[in-house]
């Protein structure tokens, strides 16, 4: 495999990767908790303790809010760079791609293309479920959320891009060089994180699957491709769309979006769209047009 799944210095082992991982652990939940934990602090009530406050957001606006789930997730690529440096002594780039340069083109085309597909799929769904959305038009919140979306969700996607499809999967390509154990695992670590997210207490196991299935999905094409490019675009248009275009009650970051969807909590139809149809079609739009031939990286 290339550097971008296997970095070729002898040198570079697994105890660098796993002491990379302590301080990315660190400056994620450590220092990224901790800013949290102050600015949470600096805006209580008089008299009131974080023990006996039920319900944090309330002491935010939702773009308040939304700005200070963010802070880990600049930590964590602040320490990535620095783990670029001082542990691997090597480029920051090489956590992103084997091409010489990261390819924007490729990053935006995945964007674009997942785009439009959310668009079709939200279309469809306002015609069948329209008294479900509700129009949430503010215009003195949305502009501001638009502001900090546009810079804070792709450091944020970005964040965990590097993490997994950079970072781990050359961790896990240390250990194991056959590329579907490579997927698999990252698809598993991928749902791992998100265990605590809400979505997961509220649908249950469809929505660890579709966690799974979508960290296997951008394994998968960030292998086929050689970096994150693909990966990372993709990831950038489906957060954009549920905080700037449809929101709910119960995910975990609501915002000021443009539309609130107040149907209950259910495992929809889009999604079974998205895994079966959706990831397949963009997985051969791209195999179409970069001309992926080594299939064998996956498959040996």
């Amino acid at each position: 495999m290339r550097r971008f799944t296997s970095p070729l210095e002898p040198s570079i082992g697994v105890r660098h990767y796993l002491l990379g991982l302590v301080a990315i652990l660190i400056g994620v939940y450590f220092l990224g908790g901790s800013l949290m934990g102050i600015l949470v602090s600096a805006n209580l009530p008089a008299g009131e303790t974080l023990d006996s406050l039920s319900n944090v957001q309330s002491l935010f606006s939702k773009n308040e809010f939304f700005s200070l789930n963010m802070i880990p997730f600049v930590l964590g690529v602040l320490t990535i760079v620095f783990c670029s440096r001082l542990i691997f002594k090597r480029s920051f780039k090489t956590f992103l791609t084997a091409r010489p340069r990261f390819d924007f083109a490729r990053f935006f085309f995945s964007f674009g293309l997942w785009s439009i597909l959310m668009l079709v799929s939200f279309f469809i769904t306002f015609i069948d479920f329209s008294h479900h959305l509700i129009w949430n038009f503010q215009c003195e919140h949305f502009f501001y959320l638009l502001l900090l979306a546009v810079i804070l969700v792709p450091i944020q996607t970005g964040f965990e891009e590097i993490l997994f499809r950079g970072f781990l999967l050359q961790l896990v390509g240390k250990v194991t060089q056959k590329g579907i154990y490579l997927i698999l695992i990252n698809g598993i670590l991928f749902c791992a994180l998100h265990l605590m997210n809400p979505e997961i207490a509220t649908l249950g196991i469809p929505a660890a699957v579709y966690y799974i299935v979508s960290g296997i999905f951008t394994s998968f094409i960030a292998v086929m491709d050689d970096g994150i490019e693909l990966s990372w675009g993709f990831h950038l248009a489906n957060n954009l769309f549920g905080i700037i275009i449809v929101t709910n009650n119960w995910q975990v970051i609501q915002t000021d979006a443009l539309f609130m969807d107040v149907s209950p909590p259910a495992f929809g139809w889009d999604i079974y769209v998205t895994m079966f149809l959706f990831y397949p079609l963009m997985i051969l739009v791209f195999w179409l047009v970069y001309r992926w031939k080594n299939w064998n990286k996956v498959l040996l």
